[in-house]
């Protein structure tokens, strides 16, 4: 869907794009036709998140994918199944809906030109259990998340986001969107990415909640070193046990100790 077939349907549905849904509506067909090559073949059925107007639906279908898609607006969910009711569509919020209750669960796999105001929240979904049957996702983000999302090696970048996504998804960036490609335009430069399931995964969901605390307390203060930020939660003594037992200098800043010493050091954690 170019910019004014959107703005067609935006005036047939007497509708405005909303600031407080995220709503800027993905108006690059070259863009869809990429998003779409990305997700490539799919054995079982895709969940779109947030489709609008059914830009990336529209391409999602020619594709032959069994869909599903889940829209906060009302009126674009009607809407959408009248143009596509070949697609289970239903309105609601997918931060709050049981996923067990939307129709095809389990998914295979994801795609979504994410609002932007829940990018990080829907990405620590996919990270539950209840999807642990998605083996990927291409997803749009803001450009500076996306770097972030997909920086495991160190520095400025490198934190909490991309680490407790780090034990299910490799993240992988793929392209660049100017926020020409948008109706209405945004304020930033977006950036697609894939999320591929990791086949051999670290540890169990019981040792990750472990890790995902000390990354947590290792990141609570950037500027700090790592002795300092563990002893606030698990105090002098045990945090200098559990980083001499990982061989990590307790004088480095969090920025500096790869995800592979992170589960090193959650394996030695007394918690």
């Amino acid at each position: 869907m170019n910019i004014s077939q959107t703005r067609e349907v935006l005036n047939q549905l007497g509708m405005r794009p909303d600031k407080s849904m995220g709503q800027n509506f993905l108006v690059n067909p070259m863009a869809v036709r990429r998003i779409v090559n990305a997700l490539g073949e799919v054995s079982g059925t895709v969940l779109e998140i947030g489709p609008g107007l059914g830009a990336l639906t529209n391409g999602l279908v020619r594709a032959g994918h069994d869909l599903t898609a889940i829209e906060l607006s009302e009126a674009m969910t009607e809407w959408l199944k009248g143009e596509y009711p070949g697609v289970r569509t239903i309105s609601g919020d997918f931060l709050s809906v049981e996923p067990r209750s939307i129709p095809g669960y389990p998914f295979s796999a994801v795609a979504s030109n994410l609002p932007y105001n829940i990018s990080s929240q829907v990405v620590f979904s996919l990270c539950e259990p209840h999807f642990d049957g998605v083996e990927k996702a291409v997803l749009m983000f803001q450009k500076e998340m996306a770097t972030r999302l997909a920086c495991i090696d160190g520095g400025r970048n490198y934190g909490r986001l991309s680490l407790l996504v780090w034990p299910w998804f490799t993240v992988e960036k793929l392209f660049d969107l100017d926020p020409g490609d948008f109706l209405p335009r945004p304020n930033v430069d977006s950036t697609v990415v894939i999320l591929r399931r990791r086949k051999d995964l670290p540890f169990n969901r019981e040792e990750y909640a472990v890790f995902a605390g000390i990354v947590r307390a290792a990141f609570s203060g950037r500027r700090k070193k790592v002795i300092n930020c563990l002893t606030r939660v698990f105090g002098k003594a045990d945090s200098l046990a559990m980083l001499e037992a990982a061989n990590i200098d307790p004088d480095l800043r969090a920025e500096r100790i790869a995800p592979e010493k992170f589960a090193e050091l959650a394996g030695k954690a007394k918690i």
